[in-house]
Parts: structure tokens; sequence; C-alpha cells
């Protein structure tokens, strides 16, 4: 059993702290512009309301720089605590919770961590389920 001392233990993830709970009826695109400075191409990069991390420029002005880091910090959101299925797609849902980078350590990632692990091994006992998203170097503890 994992349990939130596991997330904090190896992840370094705070297990106190406000919700990860947020709205996820935004207009993708403006979201991305404000947040990110780019709106990836619809079909390509942005998929309904996930996002794929290849349109970084390479020499970032300062706020470039903060977008690079919202992006970053997204993609290990989206590619390592709460990994889902796609394998190459991050929710945008998480976007917002990191509009002021300095506010983002203070969510509570570890709960949320282990919350969306369960459900995705509760989605994976189904003969269907081929994939399990989740964290799941978590269940090598």
């Amino acid at each position: 059993m994992v349990t939130l001392e596991d997330v904090t233990l190896q992840l370094g993830l705070r297990i106190d702290g406000k919700p990860v709970t947020r709205p996820t009826l935004f207009d993708w695109d403006e979201l991305c512009y404000e947040l990110l400075g780019f709106v990836p191409p619809k079909g390509e990069a942005l998929v309904g309301s996930s996002i794929k991390l290849k349109w970084l420029p390479d020499e970032p002005t300062e706020q470039q720089l903060f977008q690079h880091c919202r992006a970053y910090i997204l993609g290990l959101i989206g590619g390592v605590i709460m990994l889902d299925k796609s394998g190459n797609k991050i929710h945008l849902m998480y976007l917002p919770l990191l509009a002021e980078l300095e506010r983002a350590g203070r969510y509570n990632w570890g709960s949320a961590c282990l919350a969306h692990l369960y459900r995705e091994m509760c989605r994976a006992i189904y003969p269907s389920s081929k994939k399990m998203g989740g964290c799941s170097f978590l269940l090598q503890s």
C-alpha cells in the first residue's frame, strides 16, 4: 500500500496545503497564450484540453523564461506526478495553478498524486484496460 508518507519521502512533494482543484472550463487558447506565451496549433500540439510540449523556443526572454518554467512544471505534473495513459499529452487543467509560480508550491501535490495513482489503479482492473497512468514508481516502495 502506498501512503502519503511514501509520496513525500520518494518525490519530495508537499502533503499539506491548498487542495489541487480548479475549474476546467477555460478557453484553452487564451489560457495558453496568457501563461505560456503561445497558442499551440489545434490538432497538432493542442488536442482538446491536452497539450504536447514540443513548441518551446530555444533562447527565451525573461517573460518567456517564466513561460518555460510553467511549461516545464506542467510537463513534470503531466509526465511524472499525474501521468495519464496518452503518454505524450498533458492536460491543461493544471496550468491555472501555475499562473503565479511562487504560489504553486503551496498546493498539496502529494495528495493529488496519490489520489490520481489510486484512481488509475482502479481503472486498470478492467479487462479492456491495457495501460495504467499515475506515478507508478511509487508502487515500488
